[in-house]
């Protein structure tokens, strides 16, 4: 007697891999950690025959009730026909988390921000056009507005600050205001000797506001200047040893000192942006730390300092490809520098807002062809394992499982041993890698450590499904 079979069957949420055939028995779905649970949705041929999901009934086309699902394999059946639906639910690992779809002020990019009082703030910015509206945010979700900077040209990629008990932003034209509500603004100086400028870099350090390279009137800059007043600035040196060029968002405080990493030249062909990397202890002294770092050159990116790590947010390029880019990339020194591959995120996107506020990293806005509106943020709870494991193999097969942390506070090497596993299971001490040749079928509970020689640890524990060779 011939087999019964569906008409068709689905995953929500999910997507089964491959796509649905009748005469397909055997499916596979991976699913990020916070999903919890699923619903299948499953047709069979004729009107009234049984259908059971997980043994449970169902109703023809409609959603099955959800089946919880433990962090590792699931496996789900679906009858009539013997389907089996192999669910894998991912470790926890960093990701990037959406908070706030559409705000409440318009899509933008090139917008200024700066975390004050307990809110993150957003300054005007390309929506298209220039605008100069002042908007604060406690959440990242509910976003009010707190007032107009009083500015004819608006803000485009501006430098600004908080320094002093107020909020500082540089308009399009390079006139500086100052604020110690989000309401009034001061216009401070309206003959900065850096006016005129585009994409210049700006932070707060050593107890000055600084601003450093730049474009004006088709003449790049490396020049390095100080205040802590916003009207009267010191020339801190004519000639930084790095090339001129703009800056944009590229310049961050870190670990004590100025970091600049990157930046380039606003030409869409020829494309110009540096991979380099430099640090200063007082913003004259400069000592190149990079010549290329691994990831592409761009421009209108963003660069701060969150976790003990630099981190290089987005941006975008003209040549070889024509692209925004949606990576996230971190450096504990400036030297050595990985991606984070997050199981979701932003789209890809240039001269996007970020901030470190309420001990998490964010992204507000953008360019991602459209302009954005949406608000993402990223957790890092410190020492965190980042990969998922592999958690099946066949028995008498090579069995790998790549593991890596990330994020001690020190920022040393880690070492990594096997608390818990069989006998023919085994760590590599230094690269993490966790490998040998499974003996029988079954399953086996793992577990791994990571730690560092301050004695910052964390450990990870799965369940390896040892399958039979079919």
């Amino acid at each position: 007697m011939e087999q019964p079979s569906l008409k068709a069957l689905a995953i929500s949420p999910g997507k089964l891999s491959p796509g649905f055939s009748p005469g397909r028995r055997q499916y596979t779905v991976y699913v990020p950690h916070h999903t919890a649970a699923v619903s299948l949705i499953a047709e069979v041929d004729e009107p009234g025959t049984a259908l059971r999901v997980n043994g449970l009934p169902a109703i023809n086309g409609q959603p099955s009730s959800p089946v919880p699902l433990q962090v590792g394999r699931n496996v789900l059946w679906v009858e009539p026909g013997g389907y089996e639906v192999k669910v894998v639910r991912a470790h926890v690992t960093p990701t990037w988390v959406r908070v706030q779809e559409h705000c409440s002020w318009s899509p933008r990019d090139s917008a200024g921000e700066v975390v004050f009082k307990g809110r993150m703030w957003l300054f005007g910015g390309y929506t298209p056009g220039l605008v100069a509206d002042v908007w604060s945010s406690a959440d990242g979700a509910d976003w009010r507005q707190e007032g107009e900077i009083p500015s004819k040209s608006g803000i485009n990629i501006p430098v600004n600050w908080v320094h002093g008990g107020r909020m500082w932003v540089a308009d399009n034209e390079g006139s500086l205001f100052a604020s110690a509500d989000g309401a009034h603004w001061e216009r401070v100086n309206d003959q900065t000797p850096w006016k005129g400028r585009y994409a210049t870099g700006g932070a707060v350090f050593a107890g000055r506001m600084w601003v450093l390279g730049g474009k004006s009137a088709g003449t790049l800059h490396h020049d390095v200047w100080s205040s802590a007043d916003g009207v009267q600035w010191t020339l801190e040196t004519a000639k930084a040893p790095w090339s001129p060029r703009q800056v944009f968002s590229m310049l961050a405080v870190h670990r004590d000192q100025l970091w600049l990493v990157g930046g380039g030249i606003t030409s869409y062909h020829p494309f110009k942006a540096y991979r380099e990397v430099w640090s200063s202890p007082d913003g004259r002294n400069w000592a190149k730390m990079l010549d290329e770092a691994p990831w592409p050159g761009r421009i209108w990116s963003t660069v701060l300092s969150y976790k003990n790590r630099l981190w290089l947010l987005g941006g975008f390029r003209a040549e070889p490809t024509w692209n925004n880019f949606a990576d996230t990339w971190y450096s504990a020194d400036g030297v050595q520098w990985r991606e984070l591959v997050c199981p979701e995120g932003w789209s890809a996107r240039h001269e996007l807002s970020a901030y470190v506020f309420a001990g998490k990293l964010w992204v507000v806005g953008g360019n991602s062809w459209p302009l954005a509106d949406d608000v993402w943020c990223l957790e890092i709870p410190g020492l965190c394992f980042l990969t998922s494991p592999v958690v099946e193999e066949f028995a008498g097969a090579q069995y790998r499982y790549s593991a890596r942390a990330d994020f001690n506070q020190s920022g040393g090497p880690l070492r990594y041993r096997l608390v818990e596993g069989p006998g023919w299971l085994s760590v590599n001490e230094g690269s993490g890698l966790v490998s040998g040749i499974p003996e029988e079928v079954g399953q086996v509970e793992v577990e791994i450590e990571a730690g560092d020689a301050e004695g910052e640890r964390i450990r990870q524990r799965y369940t390896l499904h040892v399958l039979p060779v079919p």
